[in-house]
């Protein structure tokens, strides 16, 4: 079940596309997919250790709504934070998405 209480964060979830700069050098633009309510929280030292194991470094764990689509090559901002999906796990039948990130500068 869905703790609605809980997400009191708004997230912007990114969708990367290619474009060309003046130069015709390929670069990334980040365009904003949606503005959900999110939970977010700093990862336990215990959970740090598991994404480890899996050669995978993480920050945050972040709950939403399920998001149809949503995959690891999104981005997340929060509070003006990039944070970087290392994972997306479907969970509670299809209702949410729980997901591993690290921020970026």
């Amino acid at each position: 079940m869905i703790n609605a209480g809980k997400m009191v964060e708004r997230v912007v979830l990114q969708v990367p596309s290619e474009a060309r700069n003046q130069y015709g050098e390929t670069t990334i633009e980040w365009t904003d997919a949606a503005t959900v309510w999110a939970s977010v929280e700093g990862v336990s030292s215990r959970e740090m250790l598991q994404a480890m194991q899996a050669n995978v470094i993480v920050s945050h764990k972040i709950r939403i709504r399920f998001y149809e689509g949503l995959t690891a090559d999104y981005r997340i901002v929060w509070r003006e934070r990039n944070l970087e999906i290392a994972s997306v796990l479907e969970q509670q039948n299809r209702t949410l998405h729980e997901i591993f990130a690290k921020e970026v500068t």
